[in-house]
Formats: C-alpha cells, sequence, structure tokens
C-alpha cells in the first residue's frame, strides 16, 4: 500500500493558491467555489477552509503576492525614464511597459477573471497604483485624463493580447509606443 506523504502548510498553501489562480482564470471568479478547488487539488473542502475562509480571502492572497512582483518589474523601467528628453525615449519607454505587462499572465488574467466588487475594487487599485508610477516621469501625463487613458490601455491592451495571443498583429508593441507618444506629444500641442 502506497504511502501518502504529508505535505507542509506552506507547500499545500500555495498548491491551493496556484489551483484556485488556475480555476479563476478558467471559469471566471464567481463561477469557483472552495468545492471546486478541493476536488481540482484531489483534496477535501475542509481541508481547503484550513487555509481560507473563501475565495475572496484566496484572491486577495493571490494579488497581494503577485502585485508586489509587477511593481519590482516595473520600477527599473520608469526610473530610466526620468530624464528622457525627447519623445522616441518615451515611445522606448512604453514598450518596456507593455512588455512587462505581458510578463505578468497570470496576474493580469487574474485580475479581470471576474465582475463582483472585489475585483472592481482591485482594478482601480491596480490601475491607481500604475498611474503612480507613471506619473512622476511624464510631464505630458500632467494634463487633465492623459495619466488615466494611458494606464487604461496599456493594460486593456495587455489583457487582449495575453487572451487573444493569435489575433495581436506583429510589432503591436511598436505600434502601441508609438500611438501613446503620439496621442501624448498631440495633447502637448506637439
Amino acid at each position: 500500500m502506497p504511502s501518502h506523504r504529508r505535505l507542509d502548510a506552506d507547500t499545500r498553501r500555495e498548491q491551493l493558491l496556484a489551483t484556485a489562480q488556475n480555476l479563476f482564470i478558467e471559469r471566471g471568479f464567481e463561477g469557483v467555489g472552495m468545492n471546486d478547488i478541493a476536488h481540482a487539488l484531489g483534496t477535501s473542502r475542509p481541508t481547503v477552509y484550513t487555509y481560507f475562509t473563501s475565495t475572496t480571502a484566496m484572491l486577495r492572497a493571490l494579488l497581494d503576492a503577485r502585485l508586489p512582483a509587477l511593481w519590482q518589474r516595473l520600477h527599473p523601467l520608469l526610473e530610466t525614464g526620468q530624464d528622457s528628453g525627447p519623445p522616441v525615449h518615451m515611445a522606448l519607454d512604453y514598450r518596456a511597459i507593455f512588455g512587462a505587462l505581458l510578463q505578468e499572465r497570470d496576474l493580469l488574467l487574474l485580475m479581470h477573471s471576474g465582475g463582483g466588487p472585489t475585483f472592481r475594487e482591485q482594478r482601480s487599485h491596480f490601475l491607481q497604483e500604475l498611474a503612480a508610477l507613471l506619473a512622476p516621469y511624464r510631464p505630458a501625463l500632467a494634463r487633465p485624463g492623459a495619466l488615466h487613458i494611458v494606464t487604461l490601455l496599456l493594460e486593456a491592451v495587455a489583457v487582449e493580447t495575453l487572451r487573444h495571443p493569435e489575433s495581436a498583429p506583429e510589432g503591436l508593441d511598436d505600434s502601441l509606443a508609438a500611438f501613446l507618444v503620439g496621442g501624448l506629444g498631440a495633447l502637448r500641442g506637439n
């Protein structure tokens, strides 16, 4: 008879989070219950409840664990652009920012796996954080509404590209960067 080795608490917790994340992305947050997570992992519902009180608690744990990695990825990209003058440097920055967002596939898809209040709050917080990171580096974004447009556009294009990579045209990152630079230049009157 095979012996079952008990997993340590941290390993089990990570398994639960990974399973929940996959199910949230696949089925949508509102379509996943604690029983679904237990079944997918081959464990009992009481085991899941030992670690998390609800799927909302799992979502918060996932975002708390993954958002800092995105901010760490973005900070160096933005710090290099502080003193850039010509718009061509801005294009390089936006392309790099877009690339960094694409590298956070699971996080972005997770944040778009539901539509309830929890998700609206988390997406709003994410966009505010992204806007706060971008604001000091781009004087052109000081115009009312420009920063909001840039953050929404970067996030929306990244999410759509991750959801449907087969329909993303070649050079999308360059086109997006050029679009942003051109649009911001128009706002500045360049």
